[in-house]
């Protein structure tokens, strides 16, 4: 996900995504990562920031929000903060921070076991809320309570184990459409999604989605927007 200065998760194709997509990272004043798989945290893509890759004198500052393990990729690189215009700002799950104009919460997502610390983020500009919920399985009991009331105004939440509903192992770690159901289910019972809250889904893997324009009608039968590459979401 990108806005127009803040950036969630940095895999291997962000430079492709960017340059289809005409996005300037360099303009990014916040990056907020999940976890320390490489699909959503590639190390090397920072290295590009520092001078010399791109024609600047000074490097504009960037926030880097993330939880242990990937501060730990970060370090073993050998990569320097200062050569590539790093903030580091550590964060665990239920840490809230401020980024203005963005208030940020860090949420506990449901992924595998060795990761342990990967979160999801809520971020609030003040007008609009969105949960990022991706990589996770259906959350766990403690986190329930931190979104209760959150009334959001977007919802993206992965589907990665698609239709197939019979991969049980897969969704220790991501969502099917029985997840999506259960986690769209109990959001309501607690008040964090409303009937106006604006739902996507996300993160589709070819071993378990049909395609694209199945996908889209499946989807749609439970009231949620099908992503897809280049996707911009209003609110």
């Amino acid at each position: 996900m990108i806005n127009d200065d803040l950036l969630v998760d940095m895999g291997a194709d962000l430079m492709a995504a960017c340059s289809m997509h005409n996005v300037h990272l360099m303009n990014m004043k916040y990056a907020l990562v999940t976890h320390s798989h490489h699909d959503h945290f590639y190390v090397h893509n920072l290295s590009l920031r520092k001078l010399g890759f791109q024609q600047r004198k000074e490097l504009p500052p960037l926030t880097f929000v993330a939880p242990p393990s990937v501060m730990t990729l970060l370090d073993v690189s050998g990569m320097k903060d200062e050569a590539a215009g790093l903030q580091r700002r550590p964060v665990l799950p239920y840490d809230s921070m401020d980024l203005p104009p963005y208030s940020i919460k860090a949420i506990k997502a449901t992924h595998l076991p060795t990761i342990g610390d990967a979160v999801n983020y809520v971020i609030d500009d003040g007008k609009n809320k969105v949960l990022i919920a991706s990589d996770t399985a259906v959350y766990k009991d403690e986190v329930w309570p931190h979104l209760a009331d959150l009334e959001l105004d977007q919802l993206i939440i992965e589907c990665a184990v698609g239709t197939n509903t019979q991969f049980k192992a897969g969704q220790t770690r991501h969502l099917s459409m029985d997840g999506v159901q259960i986690m769209l289910a109990k959001m309501k019972e607690i008040n964090a999604i409303t009937d106006q809250t604006a739902v996507c889904a996300t993160h589709f893997t070819h071993k378990h989605c049909p395609p694209h324009d199945e996908m889209i009608a499946i989807l749609q039968k439970i009231g949620v927007e099908c992503a897809y590459d280049g996707l911009v979401l209003e609110f």
